[in-house]
């Protein structure tokens, strides 16, 4: 950034800094984005839209413990937050931390029973943990409480399949009398 663009976002207000980020960020300038955010952020009292922003481009750009850091803020005084909760979970979920992302979706769950991308996300992580009845429950629920339109319900339908397959194969394998249990080129899962 040029120093005499510099010396105009010293200028703006931190309403018209957040517009502008938000422009820059739809527009796939993410640089000139954060900077914006950032700038917002060294104010001493940031517009809380602004935290939550810079917190999802974080996230988007792989820097998890600065977008981790700024949800964590931004929930603090918006602690009713569901998308940001979320997102949080999703941090989590990202940097392994599976234990923190399960509680924060349960947290959400427990509050919105149907909140579909915490009963997707809250059936994979059972999925990879292989607590298939738990998953399953997660997913039934989302099935029956969206419309089938919604971009969770076709990838909860295949998830559910996949579980369904796994479950399929271990009977199988665990059936000498099956075919595919004495199989040399049986796959693994």
């Amino acid at each position: 950034m040029s120093s005499n663009a510099a010396l105009a976002n010293e200028n703006l207000e931190a309403d018209e800094l957040l517009a502008l980020a938000r422009l820059d960020i739809e527009k796939g300038q993410l640089e000139s984005g954060l900077r914006k955010l950032k700038q917002i952020l060294s104010m001493p009292d940031p517009i809380p839209e602004a935290i939550a922003m810079a917190a999802r481009l974080y996230a988007q750009i792989g820097l998890l413990p600065r977008a981790k850091e700024l949800f964590q803020r931004y929930l603090q005084n918006n602690p009713a937050a569901i998308n940001e909760q979320f997102q949080l979970g999703m941090v989590h979920f990202d940097s392994r931390e599976l234990k923190e992302a399960q509680r924060v979706w349960e947290e959400i769950l427990a509050s919105t029973p149907i909140h579909p991308p915490a009963l997707y996300y809250m059936g994979l992580l059972n999925a990879q943990q292989n607590q298939l009845s738990d998953a399953r429950r997660h997913l039934e629920v989302l099935l029956k409480s969206v419309a089938t339109d919604n971009l969770y319900f076709e990838r909860s339908k295949e998830l559910l399949q996949a579980i369904d397959s796994s479950l399929q194969g271990m009977l199988a394998s665990e059936n000498p009398m099956h075919p595919a249990a004495n199989s040399p080129y049986q796959v693994e899962h």
